[in-house]
């Protein structure tokens, strides 16, 4: 019986950590060979728009690298280990993003289209969205790590990733493939990360536990006082997003969290 059990629960968790990123890149491949690419993004673009440029650009930023860590401090105290996996998982994701950028440079829609451009016009190394890249590590880290207990908590963040992703097709830079395919890397590198940091748990433990509450910090400030988006409208939302997470995370260093039933203890 408890064969039977383990067997269940090694494939649930297959399931959960292949299942985006295989239907993700299911739906890329769909769109690239049949050449609906552009017709979809053309058609998601238009009527994104019709909600508001601003409210695709605040969602933009929210995917933002130097803003989505910030989200992660809910878990400083309690969940080290979740911190470390992040810090392991955007390494990789930077990596791979970023070498796929300059190698394949795929053309933006604005090189190629007459379109409405929310913030700065972008031409060039489109695939894959970093930004969707980077907010599905953070949805993957939660919901593959434990982070959220509570059914509603997984799929806010499952929703805000989804709707990141697609205020890229919004403000008009990127490709629906490039969303996909970002959030198939940004998925698989969160499961990475995790595992990688439960077989090397150094940065979760003892003084190896200062240098992602270290980084988180440093974006803060960095967030904080430097920081520039390039879209307009987004300056109050970027800034109480990150004072928020520095009065968060020096609550979590005292040892408070307001909403203890939305966190999982560990």
């Amino acid at each position: 019986m408890n064969q039977d059990r383990d067997v269940n629960h090694h494939s649930g968790t297959a399931r959960l950590v292949w299942g985006l990123p295989l239907v993700a890149l299911a739906l890329a491949a769909l769109l690239w060979l049949t050449g609906w690419n552009r017709p979809v993004f053309l058609w998601l673009h238009e009527h994104l728009l019709l909600l508001g440029g601003v409210l695709w650009a605040n969602l933009t930023m929210l995917g933002d690298t130097a803003v989505t860590p910030l989200l992660l401090v809910f878990y400083i105290r309690r969940r080290p280990g979740l911190l470390w996996a992040a810090v392991i998982a955007g390494v990789l994701s930077y990596a791979v993003s970023h070498s796929l950028k300059p190698l394949i440079n795929e053309a933006r829609p604005p090189a190629v289209l007459d379109i409405v451009v929310v913030g700065p016009r972008l031409l060039h190394s489109s695939f894959p969205s970093g930004h969707t890249t980077t907010i599905f590590v953070w949805a993957g880290l939660l919901l593959l790590g434990g982070g959220l207990s509570h059914r509603l908590g997984r799929f806010f963040v499952l929703l805000l990733a989804v709707l990141v992703g697609l205020s890229r097709i919004g403000v008009g830079v990127h490709w629906p493939v490039d969303v996909l395919a970002g959030a198939a890397l940004g998925w698989l590198s969160a499961a990475a990360g995790l595992a990688l940091a439960s077989r090397w748990p150094w940065g979760a433990n003892g003084p190896g536990r200062l240098l992602p509450i270290g980084l988180l910090l440093l974006m803060a400030a960095y967030s904080l006082l430097w920081h520039r988006t390039g879209f307009t409208g987004v300056w109050l939302t970027q800034q109480g997003v990150t004072l928020a997470a520095l009065a968060w995370g020096i609550s979590e260093l005292c040892g408070g969290c307001p909403w203890k039933r939305f966190c999982r203890k560990g």
